[in-house]
């Protein structure tokens, strides 16, 4: 969610407005967004729709700078709308003569559409929202009149419907924007650090934190862009799906290239001792540096050349590090051939080749397989519930029969941010620029439009102060602020057939209710909801504790590819929570890209053990429940703590014991499992030959 923050220094506000004014992208998004507004108001006029502004409001929410958004807006915005109109038509004809108990129905209404909607965490997510909230806006202002609630609730879906048709209908016609340009804008440093994090591995230079964290925050940020190209031009039919596998793929090379990294640092003067090694790992990085994709023949030999580097299985641990390494290095070169090939699709719009990657890594990115904070999500859901409801009590008890903006504006003004960390500043930024709007629209209401009597005439006095706005939405940093301009402006001008001017007494009771809801909102966040970055990513990294804790206690699904999936969408949840952390803070000390590999080594263990005897079955299983006790250990302390004796113990008891196996696919995988987990928790120092060492 944008900010309401200025990205300038007020003394450079000159500069500022003298760029947005020579941005021909942003004029074009302005004079759309306000061409089909008009247009919308126009039509709601000569209809005699009951309240042509929500049309023309809505014309301005809807259109987004790409046709794929604008088209994804308009759907899920006509959807909650008629999703709360079927609700309110429910429940207030049924509660009209119990207000205490109607309020009560509202906000858990609006507390079970948040709690769906946070679970989405995708533009799609807006459907929920929107259905919740809006139950406020048609129902709270018929509360008197509950018999004309089916008509209110049908005239609203009508002038939504009628907005959102127009910025749709605009947008494709009107300049239409693919957009190709977008997923260009944000693939494009994305594959760039790619790239620079495999040239810097495979030259064995070491990678930066930041440069990990980067490209994990770029790929959870590219779920709000997916749903979006696959509405937009039909003749770009396959970019949302094109989009889907490429960020897939690129979560899936995190830790691989984790792992490429560790392994090289890891056999020191025997990797740059091995000159064929040597000559792989160049050849590697200067075809994934160049800008053509590889053509199959070149990714085999790649292949072929990896085979016949290959140690036999040998006693030291030396070999195992080796062919755990170019194991590594052959998933890193099908995962770039894929990725390549994908990002070229999405340049020239030509299908890619056929994937080499064995897993299909694009079916496990769905919500099942994201990592959810249950009590987070139910509790975030809960604050605009509780906001609704506390201002609706108050509003109750004063009996003030135009008190309604006011649950209107605590109702939206707590959804918009309830995913945040702490949505309280934002609130506080709704609230400032919605006095700003209100101080507007009454200069327009009562200084200009007694003097209007035609729409023409309207519509040229109010299109230079909506187009600047239109400017100002235009800039991701200001969207926010613009927003609530534009929708406020809009919707308390209340341009209707039968008035020319505004009714003081209640533009004045409305907008006092509005601020006292947008009060409420923030009061009850601070109270109730507000949470700084530290403590979300301390918990955040408390549960991927509990999950690979969790998977060597083996309990629930020991899915490899799923718990990857889990774990790689908790470490795009917290990467831009990092970013925001002070200067020597302990969780950002926390590597949870490690985290994942040492998740991922327990499960090569769990799917390997079922192939052993018993006796070597009991000693792996005490590892591994060595391995679970110090997770949940660093859970409860709050903070990574250091694994103990006993553990490397347990670990190196384990590797010893494997001896006695006959070679074979499940020893093999048993044993870098092993070896995996005993350099990550433990130094490589002192490392035994452990096919060497007696169980």
């Amino acid at each position: 969610m944008k900010s309401f923050g200025l990205p300038f220094p007020l003394r450079d506000w000159q500069t500022f407005l003298w760029v947005l004014l020579r941005d021909r992208q942003a004029w074009k998004h302005s004079i759309k967004s306000f061409l089909a507004a008009v247009i919308a108001l126009y039509i709601g006029l000569a209809v005699d729709l009951s309240r042509p502004y929500w049309a023309m409001a809505s014309a301005f929410i809807v259109m987004q700078p790409v046709m794929g958004g604008t088209n994804s807006r308009g759907i899920y915005r006509i959807t909650g709308t008629l999703i709360a109109s079927v609700a309110v038509v429910v429940f207030v004809p049924e509660l009209s003569q119990s207000p205490i108990l109607l309020s009560l129905v509202m906000s858990l209404w609006l507390i079970a559409c948040m709690f769906i909607a946070l679970l989405h965490r995708g533009p799609s997510s807006y459907v929920f929202m929107l259905a919740g909230y809006t139950t406020s806006f048609i129902g709270f202002p018929m509360v008197l009149q509950p018999d004309a609630i089916f008509q209110i609730a049908l005239a609203r879906s009508e002038e939504i419907m009628l907005g959102s048709l127009c910025a749709v209908v605009v947008g494709a016609l009107v300049f239409p924007d693919s957009i190709k340009s977008m997923i260009e804008q944000r693939v494009q440093p994305l594959m760039a650090g790619a790239k620079k994090w495999c040239a810097q591995v495979l030259a064995h230079r070491s990678s930066s934190d930041e440069l990990r964290r980067r490209l994990a925050h770029g790929l959870s940020q590219l779920d709000l862009v997916i749903p979006f190209a696959k509405r937009d031009d039909p003749r770009h039919g396959e970019l949302g799906a094109w989009l889907s596998e490429l960020r897939a793929l690129l979560l899936g090379m995190m830790p691989v290239l984790a792992a490429i990294e560790d392994r090289l640092d890891n056999l020191g003067a025997h990797a740059t001792e091995n000159a064929e090694l040597m000559r792989l790992l160049d050849d590697m990085r200067q075809w994934i540096i160049q800008d053509v994709p590889m053509p199959l023949a070149t990714l085999r030999d790649f292949f072929l050349r990896i085979e016949t580097l290959r140690p036999a299985m040998s006693e030291d641990s030396a070999s195992l590090l080796l062919d755990s390494l170019l194991l590594r290095l052959k998933e890193l070169a099908e995962l770039w051939y894929d990725s390549r090939h994908l990002w070229q699709s999405l340049q020239d719009g030509h299908p890619p080749p056929e994937p080499v990657f064995g897993i299909d890594l694009h079916s496990l990115v769905s919500i099942e397989n994201r990592h959810i904070d249950w009590s987070m999500v139910f509790f975030s859901a809960l604050a605009p519930g509780v906001t609704l409801f506390t201002y609706c009590l108050l509003w109750i008890a004063i009996g003030w029969t135009e008190g309604a903006s006011g649950a209107m504006m605590a109702a939206v003004a707590a959804s918009f941010f309830a995913a945040q960390d702490d949505p309280a500043p934002n609130i506080a930024g709704m609230l400032i620029w919605s006095i700003v709007a209100i101080l507007t629209t009454g200069v327009y209401l009562f200084g200009a439009f007694p003097l209007i009597h035609d729409f023409w005439p309207l519509v040229l006095l109010i299109t230079p102060g909506f187009l600047l706005v239109g400017l100002i939405i235009s800039r991701p940093s200001l969207f926010m602020a613009g927003m609530t301009l534009v929708t406020n402006v809009a919707t308390l001008m209340a341009i209707q057939n039968h008035s020319a001017g505004g009714d003081f007494t209640s533009y004045v009771n409305s907008s006092v209710a509005s601020i006292l809801g947008l009060l409420f909102a923030l009061l009850i966040t601070r109270l109730f909801r507000s949470v700084g970055a530290e403590w979300s990513v301390q918990r955040l990294i408390r549960q991927g504790w509990r999950i690979i804790a969790a998977a060597a206690e083996g309990h629930g699904r020991q899915d490899r590819e799923r718990f990857m999936m889990r774990m790689l969408d908790l470490l795009g949840l917290l990467a831009p929570r990092l970013a925001s952390l002070p200067e020597g803070s302990e969780a950002a000390g926390v590597d949870m890209l490690e985290e994942v590999r040492i998740g991922l080594n327990i499960l090569n263990l769990r799917r390997a053990r079922s192939d052993f005897p018993a006796s070597n079955q009991l000693v792996l299983d005490r590892a591994l429940e060595s391995v679970a006790a110090h997770y949940r250990a660093c859970e409860r302390a709050g903070r990574l703590l250091s694994p103990s004796q006993e553990l490397k113990l347990a670990l190196e008891t384990s590797l010893s014991h494997l001896r006695t196996l006959p070679p074979g696919g499940a020893r093999d995988e048993a044993l870098l499992g092993l070896i995996g987990l005993r350099i990550r928790l433990f130094s490589q120092q002192d490392m035994p030959d452990f096919l060497g060492a007696k169980p």
